[in-house]
């Protein structure tokens, strides 16, 4: 897993839920309007320090605290880990949040075919010049 870097505690990003936000590292789209254009291009210097014992052990710290887990980007549907991390995220009992733009329909079947995400947020893209001719 690249992780880009984890908020501790949000109010906003899990509707209804106090959670944890975790940014995976890449993306493979480059939006002019991007909320985290710092986690597009991969690996970021928190990879070294945010691996997976970092973050169960994290999550483990966190279990009386929060009421679910985001897992965001970047793109988290490229990482490889992402299964096994969504697998770590249940074994706590926490909820799985997904935030995604839907590139990678087939890992999101396997994650609901799986039963590994509890909720998907998906942004989806177009190019701002087209934006007017979808409303």
């Amino acid at each position: 897993m690249q992780i880009g870097g984890i908020q501790k505690s949000s109010l906003i990003d899990y509707p209804g839920k106090v959670s944890s936000v975790i940014f995976c590292s890449g993306c493979n789209f480059d939006c002019p309007y991007c909320h985290n254009p710092d986690l597009v291009a991969g690996p970021s210097p928190c990879s070294n320090i945010l691996d997976m014992n970092a973050i169960t052990g994290f999550l483990d710290q966190r279990r009386n605290f929060l009421d679910g887990v985001v897992v965001s980007g970047g793109e988290p549907t490229l990482q490889p880990g992402l299964v096994d991390l969504c697998r770590k995220i249940k074994a706590f009992g926490f909820p799985v949040k997904l935030d995604t733009n839907g590139s990678r329909p087939l890992v999101l079947q396997h994650l609901i075919e799986a039963n590994l995400v509890d909720y998907i947020a998906m942004d989806l893209k177009t190019d701002p010049v087209l934006y007017q001719s979808l409303y």
